[in-house]
């Protein structure tokens, strides 16, 4: 592909310019009536402008006389060339050595049909397919009907018909060739702003957009598709397509860029000088009789304060530290510099070399791809950051529900999960464990050996079924699964006993340093369904003291006085 389209461009930049004589040097113009005919003209004997002013032109019929230098170009039949904006009705003639003139008119459709690409027309010198009334032409005058641009004279050129004929394929299958490369990421933008609902791929997708309309209006590759379109209209799609791409390009660049990388200040000019095309077009490029040509230089000026902000814009962005600015400065620099050839030459200040029209249409294709790897880097980027950010919020929740020293759920997260609790009901019983002389073991054997402790406790309360918790100090929660809806009314205390048993195993293994077996005194109280967390934890507590007062090392499940001597029912020791 990449082989394909260089050739194409080796035959669009080299071919053409072997088959074309330019003129703007040696061409001079004459205003009249559209009454007025060629031989009325020239018996009229009225001078021709050739100085710097030719330009200048009032009539609603402009002539232009060339010389026919025949000698400049291949044999065979010669057309005359220019820009074909706005054009209508069209004359050629030519003036052979005795002064006899050979005449052919054409009509606004002829015109149309015999359109050049890079937005040419191409009409036929009368004669020039004879070779021997070929070599007796001396000058063309050709008549243009109310022309709406002054390039449709100063870009006028002599050109061999066949070559150019042998061209058409090749240039069209280019454009097109650069326009399905320019509309790839729109499909792209389409597919992934469902998900990802970035402002800048709206905006990217409104300058693929008009990229691709403009290059495929004033390449004119419109009239494959619309034959029967003006050239006015043609001219007008032109003009709008750019100014819409650049109004797009500035809302693009305040929002593609990082935040805070482009100052508020030039946020405003960014958008400010992108829109005034947009409003220059609409209030200048009248389609009526009051069209002139000085609308095309006020058209063209009104796109410098964007070129020149955005250039001061991106060196700003690129001092702040953007990174994303890169890939606009990559895309849009050739851009600026074609643009301002184009703004040059469209306000007619100099003629300008016909090759860097090419040079734009590439600018602008590979504009388009380089920001599509821009706007592909720069989702990459922000889903990085917002994963970072998902990422930092789930530590901070797991910091703010999470005991520092165990690892396991604190009292925060032990009350939302009572709460959830409330609606799911998957809890039976809450128990809170109390560790016994847990004072005497931090003075007997220091607080790192407390802390391992405190650390064995959660770890295995953790790997139980069941939802702990450490709610301060030596004492934890825990929250009783108990799938069975008889044993719902009953205290799990085989169950707890099975867990203590557990856990003074486990400290007495895991803690060596610690002579004497560690104990637990436990409180159990049912969670009736409409019971609060103050109530049950009450209950829970109450039966805590009663185990602790009670001798400890014993799991309690009711309510019982604490001064009985004897051993009451709904007690157990582990």
């Amino acid at each position: 592909m990449r082989l394909f389209v260089a050739f194409l461009a080796y035959l669009c930049l080299c071919s053409p310019a072997l088959a074309e004589v330019p003129m703007s040097d040696k061409l001079c113009t004459q205003s009249s009536a559209t009454d007025v005919t060629a031989s009325a003209l020239l018996k009229s004997g009225n001078a021709f402008d050739c100085s710097d002013n030719k330009y200048a032109v009032k009539g609603p019929r402009v002539w232009v006389k060339i010389p026919f230098l025949a000698d400049a170009l291949p044999a065979g039949t010669v057309e005359v060339q220019g820009d074909n904006n706005g054009l209508t009705t069209m004359q050629v003639h030519a003036v052979l050595d005795d002064g006899s003139l050979l005449s052919s008119s054409f009509s606004e459709q002829q015109v149309i049909d015999s359109w050049r690409p890079k937005g040419h027309y191409g009409l036929a010198v009368p004669g020039t397919e004879n070779p021997e009334l070929r070599s007796r032409i001396k000058n063309v005058y050709v008549a243009i009907d109310d022309p709406k641009v002054a390039s449709s004279m100063s870009l006028i050129q002599l050109a061999s018909k066949e070559r150019w004929d042998g061209l058409k394929l090749p240039l069209s299958i280019m454009f097109g060739v650069l326009c399905g490369m320019a509309i790839m990421p729109l499909f792209y933008h389409v597919f992934f702003y469902g998900a990802l609902r970035y402002s800048f791929m709206l905006w990217h997708s409104v300058i693929i957009a008009a990229t691709v309309v403009y290059t495929f209006s004033s390449s004119g590759l419109m009239f494959l598709a619309f034959p029967e379109t003006s050239l006015l209209t043609k001219m007008l799609i032109n003009y709008w397509a750019l100014a819409i791409a650049v109004a797009a390009s500035g809302f693009f660049l305040v929002r593609f860029v990082e935040q805070g990388k482009i100052a508020p200040w030039l946020r405003t000019g960014i958008i400010l000088t992108s829109i005034l095309p947009v409003l220059v077009t609409a209030f200048v490029l009248r389609v009526d009789d009051g069209y002139n040509m000085d609308a095309r230089n006020y058209y063209h000026a009104s796109f410098l304060p964007a070129f020149f902000v955005v250039l001061y814009a991106m060196g700003h962005a690129l001092r702040r530290g953007s990174k994303a600015i890169w890939f606009q400065i990559a895309g849009w620099t050739p851009i600026v510099f074609f643009g301002l050839d184009r703004v040059a030459r469209g306000m007619d200040l100099y003629i300008g070399w016909p090759a860097l029209d090419y040079g734009l249409y590439f600018a602008l294709v590979m504009e388009t791809i380089i920001l599509a790897l821009g706007v592909a880097n720069r989702i990459l980027r922000l889903r990085q950051q917002h994963e970072d950010t998902l990422r930092k919020q789930v530590e901070l929740t797991l910091l703010a529900d999470t005991d520092g020293l165990t690892a396991i759920n604190n009292r925060r997260s032990f009350e939302r999960e009572f709460r959830r609790d409330q609606q799911e009901h998957r809890y039976s019983h809450l128990a809170i464990f109390d560790i016994d002389f847990f004072k005497r073991v931090n003075d007997r054997y220091g607080h790192e050996i407390g802390d391992e402790v405190l650390r064995v406790v959660g770890r295995e309360l953790e790997a139980t079924q069941h939802f702990a918790a450490r709610i301060g100090g030596e004492e934890f929660t825990l929250l009783m699964q108990n799938d069975s809806r008889e044993s719902r009314k009953n205290c799990p205390a085989n169950a707890l006993t099975e867990i203590c048993e557990t856990l003074i195993k486990s400290v007495h293994d895991q803690v060596p340093e610690i002579r004497e077996p560690v104990t637990f005194s436990v409180g159990c109280a049912p969670i009736a369904r409409r019971a609060s967390l103050r109530s049950v934890m009450a209950t829970a507590d109450r039966r805590l003291y009663d185990a602790k007062n009670n001798g400890r090392n014993q799991i309690v499940w009711i309510d019982i006085s604490a001064t009985k001597a004897t051993k009451p029912a709904g007690t157990a020791s582990v």
